[in-house]
């Protein structure tokens, strides 16, 4: 009889959560329920604005501009003229040029991504929320309550008043779609310190920071929340 050899090894104890990981006791499903919620609210607040017109620099920077009526070559896309919404900030720029391919100067399509950008922003927010609730200096407190307390603050975001400019305005879609990226930024940095293969979600993170810088100067303060997120939560 051939006896085993002992194994001297001591085992660490594996942690129930790692810091970034959402709870286990969290079920999939809700996550997606609480993300259709969140949809399901937002077009109900906002459906109503897909047939608004041009108004105020929507004339200028759509009605009014060659640049847009065409999608190649780039630069001729995004020489608007200086001094517009849309000069220097070439991710807005194609936006719209996309629309006017899509539907010229008949305004739903303009509003239909106006709102899809606003939506995806209120999904990016969800996920930020409820993975900053379930790191390290919060979980204690607010883990177990993670899903519905995100969700509060997605809702909170989509339906806000002060979010109304950036749906309905077209040309303002500048701020929604620099705060989509500079959520992006922030989620995907925080996805990444928490994945096995950080990589991908680092590069992500990057790659979401320079289409904000494209679409809004503001998006340069980005790198410093990171840096300030990651010393505050996850340092």
């Amino acid at each position: 009889m051939v006896r085993k050899k002992p194994d001297w090894r001591i085992e660490q104890p594996r942690d129930e959560m790692s810091p970034l990981s959402p709870a286990t006791s969290t079920p999939r499903w809700g996550v997606f329920l609480c993300g259709g919620i969140i949809v399901l609210v937002g077009i109900m607040a906002f459906y109503n604005s897909f047939g608004g017109v041009f108004v105020f620099d929507d004339n200028k920077v759509i009605k009014e501009n060659p640049s847009i009526r065409q999608l190649w070559p780039p630069q001729k896309v995004i020489s608007a003229e200086p001094g517009t919404t849309s000069h220097g900030r070439p991710v807005l720029a194609y936006s719209l040029a996309i629309n006017y391919a899509i539907s010229g100067l008949e305004t739903w399509s303009y509003h239909a991504v106006n709102l899809a950008i606003h939506l995806l922003g209120a999904l990016t927010l969800f996920g930020l929320a409820r993975r900053t609730l379930l790191t390290d200096p919060l979980r204690e407190r607010f883990g177990k309550a993670s899903l519905l307390l995100s969700l509060g603050v997605a809702m909170i975001w989509t339906v806000h008043p002060l979010q109304t400019m950036s749906v309905t305005y077209i040309v303002q879609r500048a701020e929604a779609i620099v705060g989509l990226f500079y959520l992006l930024c922030l989620y995907c940095a925080v996805r990444g310190a928490s994945s096995p293969r950080p990589r991908w979600w680092y590069s992500a993170s990057v790659v979401a920071c320079a289409l904000g810088m494209a679409s809004k100067e503001v998006m340069v303060t980005a790198p410093v929340i990171v840096l300030l997120y990651d010393r505050t939560f996850l340092g």
